[in-house]
């Protein structure tokens, strides 16, 4: 049971943790991985169940749902087992998994099976030539068979994440937005994000009210209610669609009045705010023999010290690869 709401020095009460279980994909995305990025050795990764100890006292302090993350967390032997412990832990009420979709068509029933309540799918491109450009394979077919799969298999709807770049799929916009016409599925255009700014561009970023002008070119945007868990976007439905369609304004406008996330990487440091400072080394915690109540009052004193406002990056810094969009799962 909670022993408390956890809640940072601006009283924002912090319920969601972001927990990725390793910084490999089998993707090469252009705007997530720094060229010659090298990846995290095995060894220095926590292993499953201590990340199990971890989450268990986060649901102690307040945590209520665990969005499961990479690089590509499907790829990572054992991700069934431990997605069925996940779900067993006192206090979590919700356990969903952020994806490229390429294991999907295999996975989908299992992962429902597991206790997975929500799956979101990463698909930047509808076109073969733009996506094998974007992200280094030759595999749409693969991820559209496994977003169908992901329907039949129960999920409803199955959230699909489309970074938003000009020039890049701004043509393709309408596409996505037509997929939810017939497909219970909620398409998601997200703006893109400084988050390794060494990949970051200027001419490619494309802000929240022009791509709704982009899809209100297929009728006007019915405003849908949110889950209870639906995060920061704004959810809006075309006439006599099946699916929605959602904004996220990670840019243009920030949400960090309501931000109620902490993020945990693949090797061990909890992070409290995706460009924030002061990340809470817990694999060297458990590493050194840390109680749970020692630890309890790290994370503690951590979130408190939370950021109010989040601070865009502009340039690369030192140890930028540690911080790429692989590494803490978005």
């Amino acid at each position: 049971m909670s022993e408390g709401l956890l809640r940072d020095g601006f009283q924002r009460s912090v319920e969601y943790l972001r927990l990725s279980v390793t910084d490999r994909c089998s993707l090469r995305c252009d705007y997530c991985m720094p060229a010659g990025m090298k990846f995290t050795p095995n060894c220095d990764m926590l292993k499953f169940s201590d990340f199990l100890f971890l989450v268990d006292i986060f649901a102690s302090l307040g945590i209520r749902k665990v969005r499961v993350t990479g690089g590509e967390p499907l790829i990572r032997r054992g991700i069934l087992r431990f997605l069925r412990q996940l779900k067993e832990i006192p206090g979590i009420e919700r356990t969903v998994v952020t994806t490229n979709g390429l294991k999907l068509y295999k996975m989908a029933p299992h992962l429902k099976s597991a206790g997975v309540a929500g799956l979101n799918v990463s698909l930047d491109s509808l076109d073969r030539e733009k996506y094998k450009k974007i992200t280094g394979v030759d595999q749409i077919s693969k991820v559209i068979s496994g977003i169908d799969s992901a329907i039949e298999a129960g999920f409803a709807p199955v959230k699909v994440n489309v970074v938003a770049m000009k020039g890049v799929n701004d043509d393709e916009f309408l596409k996505f937005a037509e997929l939810t016409r017939d497909k219970n599925i909620q398409v998601r255009f997200i703006e893109f994000m400084p988050a390794t700014p060494s990949l970051w561009s200027s001419e490619r970023f494309i802000a929240v009210p022009e791509i709704k002008k982009h899809i209100e070119r297929l009728g006007p945007l019915v405003s849908a209610d949110k889950e209870k868990w639906g995060g920061p976007a704004e959810i809006y439905k075309l006439d006599g669609a099946v699916g929605q369609i959602g904004f996220i304004s990670a840019v243009s406008r920030h949400f960090c009045e309501s931000c109620n996330r902490l993020r945990l990487t693949s090797t061990g440091q909890l992070m409290t705010c995706l460009f924030g400072k002061g990340d809470l080394d817990l694999k060297k915690m458990i590493d050194g023999g840390a109680d749970k109540k020692t630890i309890k009052q790290a994370i503690r004193e951590t979130v408190f010290d939370k950021n109010g406002v989040r601070v865009l990056p502009t340039a690369a810094g030192p140890g930028e690869e540690k911080r790429s969009m692989s590494c803490v799962g978005g």
